[in-house]
């Protein structure tokens, strides 16, 4: 069993658990700063709600409800958001590490190229981006779906879909590699608005990547 809470956490953890509870408890190492945007998570089904995640001070803050000044929105399914959190994408992350010979434990993020200035450029992008992680292994597709800004949450409609196969996506976190690898991946797929996905990473990361 790791010795990191957030690999050992069980199977089923009830979202509010998860974002009033575990969350703000788990050891993450966050950039220093203060984000005055948030994130709002849609989680959809029985058991789900709506829970909004600041960055202050380096910390996780989680608040019931939707943030009015918020970046981004992501709609979700209570199953989908527990194959993400204490299911098959991470445990697919954990034997990653353990096969690679690392420690199971979640990566030190303060390097990341964040800001309020890009955090608000992200914010004003028109559309909904819908991204499929395809699980081959289990032969299942986990949805998540990000609508920027205030706008009108969305989840069974998106003006893009990315199709991303799930170990294309644990090996790039596993290097720390560029979301723009990820995106010109071969077993990645476009349906839609072709120019959202660079426009929400141009916004993220401040500048055009390379492959």
């Amino acid at each position: 069993m790791s010795g990191d809470p957030f690999f050992s956490l069980p199977r089923y953890v009830h979202p509010r658990e998860w974002f009033e509870t575990v969350l703000p408890s788990l050891p993450l190492r966050l950039p220093p700063i203060t984000i005055p945007h948030a994130i709002t998570y849609h989680v959809m089904g029985p058991g789900g709600g709506v829970w909004s995640v600041q960055l202050v001070e380096g910390r996780l803050q989680t608040k019931e409800g939707w943030a009015e000044r918020t970046a981004v929105q992501v709609a979700m399914t209570v199953p989908h958001l527990r194959e993400a959190l204490t299911g098959a994408l991470r445990n697919r992350f954990a034997d990653s590490l353990r096969a690679a010979g690392r420690p199971v434990a979640l990566p030190d993020l303060t390097t990341l190229p964040i800001d309020a200035a890009r955090m608000q450029a992200l914010s004003t992008v028109v559309g909904t981006l819908a991204v499929d992680v395809v699980d081959r292994k289990f032969s299942d597709k986990y949805r998540y779906v990000f609508t920027f800004g205030s706008h009108m949450a969305a989840f069974d409609t998106a003006s893009t879909t990315i199709d991303i196969d799930a170990d294309d996506l644990v090996q790039l976190l596993l290097e720390r590699g560029s979301p723009w690898q990820l995106l010109k991946g071969p077993r990645v797929r476009i349906k839609g608005d072709m120019d959202r996905p660079a426009e929400v990473l141009r916004a993220l990361l401040g500048r055009q990547g390379t492959a």
